[in-house]
Order: structure tokens, then C-alpha cells, then sequence
């Protein structure tokens, strides 16, 4: 069903997909066994996904693989799967159990990914997509610098609110924090981003950029 390719060329993607059709009615569809539904939804969410797993840990074979079987266990038990309001919610949130899962057997851990204390995730780099908006390249390559002096925590939730636009209650369920950690997090994440960028005279996009989805 065309599950080979990570990341998908922006050129592959329905954009038309990705702004008009509403994703319970592809779930609700893939549920009957409309595979044309089933790739739309594949296509919509390959790209973040695959971003978002290159954050956690940045192996590109085993992010490949998790989104392989993420969509290969939507399909085989499409029948039985129950009614999601919030697919996209559901999507990352099992992606993630599914990745974590995964790096836990490979590593050979003896117990689950350790959040109690906000135990930091590996984080690598982050969406290209965030400073695909900036016109200059050097705007680009100084914002992933300060990008890249966060924590992996605050990277973590900065990927899921402001590059998938999670709401705050989805951020926190899906890294098992409350919301008021996760404006906390988000809160210093703006913090050390404005004073890395204090000198520099982009700063002006990180109120453009992220202060909407404060809202």
C-alpha cells in the first residue's frame, strides 16, 4: 500500500487532502476498507511523523519502521478499531507508545521510558518546516541553533504544539505531563529562545510564529 518511502517528496503530498478532507471521515471510510482513504491519511501524516520520530531518537530505519506498522496495524484491524474523534491525537500518541516500544526492545531496558522526573528524549533536530517561512537562510540556520540549545523536553513540546499544532491538553496527555507543565516548558522554551535570538534581528518571528498558538 505504498509505505516505503520516508520522507514523502512535499510534491507527493494531496495538499488538497491535507486542508479539506476531515479526518474522521477518511477514519470512518478506512474503518469500511476504503483503501483510497487509507493512503490519504498514510500521505497526510508520513512527513510529521517521521519528523516527529527523528526527534525522539534520530535512526532513520527504525522511525521508517514504526510508521510502517502504525498504518499496517490501522488497515489489518480496521474493522475492529474504535471510534476516534481526535485521529490525529490518536495517530502521534501511538506512533509514540509504538517508537518507544521499540527503542526499549532494542536497548534492552528494563523498564518504560523513564518520564516520572521529566526524564529528557533524545532530540537531534528539529522540523525543517518551522523556518521554512523565513526568507534568509542565515534566519534559518540561527533559529536551529537556538532550537538546539533547549532541552529535549522543551524540544519535545515544542515540536508537538507549535510544528503539529497539538492543542495544550493533547501536548500534555501524550507526554504524560500535566498542562500547566507543558506551559511551563513551552513558557522557558520561548524564554531561551528569545534570549539566544536577543541580538538578532529576526527576533521578531518567534511572537509571529508562536504566540498565535498560545492563544
Amino acid at each position: 500500500m505504498g509505505l516505503n518511502r520516508f520522507p514523502l517528496n512535499p510534491k507527493d503530498l494531496d495538499t488538497s487532502t491535507n486542508q479539506l478532507v476531515n479526518d474522521q471521515v477518511l477514519w470512518q471510510s478506512i474503518k469500511k476498507g476504503n483503501q483510497l482513504a487509507f493512503s490519504s491519511l498514510y500521505r497526510k501524516y508520513v512527513n510529521s511523523l517521521y519528523n516527529y520520530g527523528m526527534h525522539i531518537q534520530a535512526n532513520h530505519e527504525d522511525v521508517k519502521d514504526t510508521i510502517q506498522e502504525l498504518f499496517i496495524n490501522i488497515w489489518s484491524r480496521r474493522e475492529s478499531m474504535a471510534e476516534v474523534i481526535k485521529v490525529k491525537y490518536y495517530i502521534f500518541k501511538s506512533f509514540r507508545n509504538l517508537y518507544f516500544q521499540r527503542i526499549n526492545k532494542e536497548k534492552n531496558f528494563t523498564q518504560k521510558f523513564e518520564f516520572p522526573e521529566f526524564a529528557e528524549l533524545k532530540v537531534d533536530s528539529y522540523e525543517q518546516e518551522l523556518v521554512d517561512i523565513q526568507s534568509k537562510q542565515v534566519q534559518s540556520t540561527r533559529l536551529q541553533f537556538a532550537i538546539g540549545e533547549l532541552t529535549k523536553r522543551q524540544k519535545e513540546a515544542v515540536i508537538l504544539r507549535f510544528y503539529n499544532e497539538l492543542s495544550f491538553q493533547e501536548v500534555g496527555s501524550l507526554m504524560g505531563i500535566s498542562i500547566d507543565s507543558v506551559h511551563n516548558l513551552l513558557s522557558k522554551s520561548i524564554a531561551t529562545l528569545r534570549e539566544s535570538m536577543k541580538n538578532f534581528n529576526s527576533i521578531f518571528m518567534l511572537v509571529v510564529i508562536f504566540q498565535p498558538l498560545f492563544s
